[in-house]
């Protein structure tokens, strides 16, 4: 079977697929693959017998696997045994972990408010991983996605066999458990503060990047640095990592006398060593087995082809740990060197300069990982080719040596060695400042949002198609060719999500707070209303958290990138309060937008000022609007009702919009309460609403017996966080509609909802359905 390992490969994947998806499709693929072998005769009738028993046999591991996946929890346990497996991260006033309970043998996410800065310091100091403490706590489920697209950390944690996070009120009596992997893991740890404790910042951040495949120390701003210039896979290590100090490490014992045959021996052992020290990522786990196999082979002079290697190290993995298909690093990292492999022998081998090399690898990399970036990440760099070419030498000749021989001299020498460190940590800043002011070059990166199942298998498709036009015509036509049809493939894409006849309004869920977004057909207009936010507490500065919670940040950029959209025509900010303003600063900074409405009020809000200096800074035009103002879209009207020029209270004086979209009126009314309602009956008393916004979150201020009675809405919305402080809605607003027969929606309930329409007909869905 030389060479044809990846068959087997790709059968077994669809094999642990049909198992754990409980898909029928993936068994008619396999039964197809086989047929093709068969028809081919790429296979004698024993060896696909074998095959046949070997897709069973994984099939079985699959079902095994899922059936073996649950709970041995009841939610209502308040104390555990717990030992922590994983290293111990503290975030500010947060300590976070993943632990195994040792009575139900079950694991979970360990989360712990700690309440002092001393008790930190005692943390830091006992706690280590290997620690088997008695807690106190609340089992909580895991958060599911609210939000089309978003990511569904429940499912993220039962992939990793972990169904409850608990929530430690209390920490009692600890002891250490010791093993090797313990020691290890801890070995790693007590690097990654070594060098917090004795680098400069920027350094230590990128060290422990490169050295133990730690990017927790790095900022948002500089990862999305990094990922916009398509260069982030060199702040995780891989083959490149991986076979530059196995290099070293081979030199080195060569040149001191080791003979080559005890010097692989070394390399065999170490390489499982360097795999928990790294983190074990997908991509460390990778390159280190298929490392570790051709050493083997070497040791009794066997060939085998890489190929084969990576197949078999492929069918391994995934055998022992069949939920990591899911996990995009290893999506990325499989892919990726599949391709390269398959390219080296007719395409990358054809390279006549070191440059050259570097392009048709930055290419070859390119095409493959493109539909996966797509899908998780819903955008691409453009410039990722030419920032490879920079990159790769600097950071695999230059700097990941040049770091690993500072730490390793430093933990040797100690401060002698300052002087040096310093040198480099300017270097780094000045690559650091290099990417960021690159990486904000307008259409570095291009948003097309998510893409469905057809164009996945477009994608995936054109992959070989571009290959093999690639190897039949080496040279710039032929390029050109692969460019011209991935351009083709990414025009449909922009045009299936820009050219839609479909419109949408959906209450994004933003928890407690207020968010409307209004897509109407054929690209006519995208309107947000509010971005709602999250209230941040001052705080002692140990309480701080390197990268807080925003939901501008976390929830509504992200859900509007993954619907492809790029730009905000008319950002309207009902009023200053922080849960509907506060994402706006984020929705400026990351998406373009084209004008801003704020209320005419006597005193806006020191957040508005904030929003008005942004706006004025990115020159996006600024409209204070007021009751009377209007504008028409094709047929569809939209009016400024409030404020008026006597408004008082701020909730009173929020901009409410009447729009005629999708057939039916909407009434969108902010933080309208029971004065500003009187006031908006009385200026528009024959007003037509078919679904209410209701006012303030459900409030017990809002949403009157005079308003419903005078407007009589057939459904109303209620935009309002999952066990809020503030018990909103209150139990008589929700009679009150119970009252006129009025439907409910609630993002609490209901997760977003969205009204997709088709001309004057639609339909109203759930998230929860």
């Amino acid at each position: 079977m030389k060479g044809y390992w990846i068959y087997l490969a790709f059968m077994s994947l669809l094999s642990i697929l049909a198992a754990l998806e409980e898909n029928v499709f993936f068994f008619i693929l396999i039964v197809v693959t086989i047929f093709v072998l068969y028809q081919f005769k790429l296979f004698t009738k024993k060896q696909l017998l074998l095959v046949m028993s070997a897709c069973l046999l994984l099939m079985l591991r699959g079902e095994l696997a899922e059936k073996n996946n649950r709970t041995k929890f009841k939610g209502v346990e308040k104390e555990f045994l717990i030992l922590f497996e994983n290293e111990i991260n503290y975030d500010g006033n947060l300590l976070t972990s993943n632990g195994k309970d040792l009575n139900k043998r079950e694991k979970l996410v360990i989360r712990y408010t700690i309440k002092s800065e001393e008790e930190k310091n005692r943390l830091r100091e006992k706690l280590i991983t290997g620690a088997v403490c008695r807690l106190k706590g609340e089992l909580i489920e895991p958060p599911v996605s609210t939000n089309e697209n978003a990511f569904h950390y429940k499912n993220y944690l039962k992939q990793q066999h972990i169904h409850w996070m608990l929530k430690v009120e209390q920490f009692n009596h600890c002891k250490e458990k010791s093993s090797p992997i313990f020691l290890l893991r801890n070995i790693r740890q007590m690097g990654i503060d070594y060098m917090v404790k004795y680098f400069p910042e920027d350094t230590a951040t990128l060290a422990s990047a490169l050295i133990f495949g730690d990017r927790s120390l790095m900022g948002d701003e500089l990862l999305e640095s990094y990922q916009k210039l398509g260069i982030v896979h060199l702040l995780a290590i891989s083959g490149l990592h991986v076979a530059l100090l196995m290099g070293i490490l081979y030199y080195i014992g060569i040149r001191i006398g080791i003979t080559r045959e005890r010097v692989l021996n070394l390399l065999i052992i170490l390489l499982p060593i360097y795999i928990i020290l790294t983190g074990a990522a997908p991509s460390v786990v990778r390159a280190c087995s298929m490392m570790i196999m051709v050493l083997i082979i070497k040791k009794f002079s066997h060939s085998i082809q890489m190929i084969d290697v990576l197949s078999i190290v492929f069918i391994m993995y995934i055998c022992i740990f069949p939920y990591v298909i899911y996990n995009v690093g290893f999506q990325l990292s499989f892919s990726v060197t599949l391709a390269l492999i398959i390219s080296s022998a007719r395409i990358l081998k054809n390279a006549t300069n070191p440059i050259l090399l570097l392009i048709y690898t930055s290419i070859v990399s390119q095409v493959i990982s493109m539909p996966i970036l797509l899908y998780y990440f819903y955008e691409i760099s453009i410039i990722s080719i030419a920032a490879n070419i920079i990159y790769i030498p600097l950071f695999s000749i230059c700097i990941l040596p040049s770091l690993l021989l500072l730490f390793i001299l430093h933990v040797i020498v100690g401060d002698p060695i300052n002087p040096l460190i310093t040198v480099m940590n300017f270097f780094i800043k000045v690559i650091n400042l290099v990417t960021e002011h690159f990486s904000s070059f307008p259409y570095a990166v291009i948003t097309l949002g998510k893409p469905t199942i057809w164009l996945l298998v477009l994608y995936i498709i054109s992959i070989p198609i571009m290959y093999i036009i690639w190897e039949k015509q080496i040279s710039k036509k032929g390029i050109v060719k692969i460019i011209l049809i991935q351009f083709g493939i990414l025009l449909i894409h922009f045009f299936t999500v820009h050219i839609d006849s479909k419109g949408e309004v959906t209450f994004i869920d933003v928890g407690q707070g207020d968010s409307i977004l209004l897509k109407l057909p054929h690209s006519q207009g995208t309107y947000l209303i509010d971005t709602g936010g999250t209230i941040q507490f001052q705080s002692e500065q140990w309480k701080k958290r390197k990268n807080p919670y925003e939901v501008g940040k976390n929830v509504l950029v992200p859900y509007l990138k993954s619907k492809g959209i790029t730009k905000i025509d008319k950002l309207i900010l009902t009023h200053g309060d922080m849960d509907h303003v506060g994402g706006a600063l984020a929705v400026l900074n990351y998406i373009t937008v084209s004008e801003v409405f704020l209320p005419k009020t006597k005193e806006p809000s020191a957040l508005e000022l904030r929003i008005v200096n942004l706006a004025k800074e990115k020159q996006i035009p600024i409209k204070t609007v007021k009751q009377g103002d209007r504008w028409t879209i094709n047929r569809m009207d939209f009016n400024i009702l409030s404020p008026s020029n006597s408004c008082g209270e701020r909730n009173d004086c929020s901009i409410v919009v009447h729009a005629n979209v999708g057939g039916i009126n909407w009434l969108f009314t902010g933080d309208l309460e029971e004065e500003g309602e009187r006031k908006l009956v009385q200026s528009y008393p024959k007003l037509k609403v078919d679904v209410l916004k209701v006012g303030h979150h459900g409030s017990k201020s809002s949403t009157s017996e005079l308003l419903l009675r005078q407007y009589q809405p057939k459904a109303s919305i209620i935009s309002v966080g999952k066990e809020n402080r503030f018990g909103h809605p209150h139990p008589d607003v929700l009679n009150r509609l119970k009252e006129h027969k009025i439907i409910i929606f609630r993002t609490d309930q209901d997760g977003a909802i969205t009204y997709q329409f088709k001309g004057n007909r639609g339909t109203f869905l759930k998230r929860f359905p």
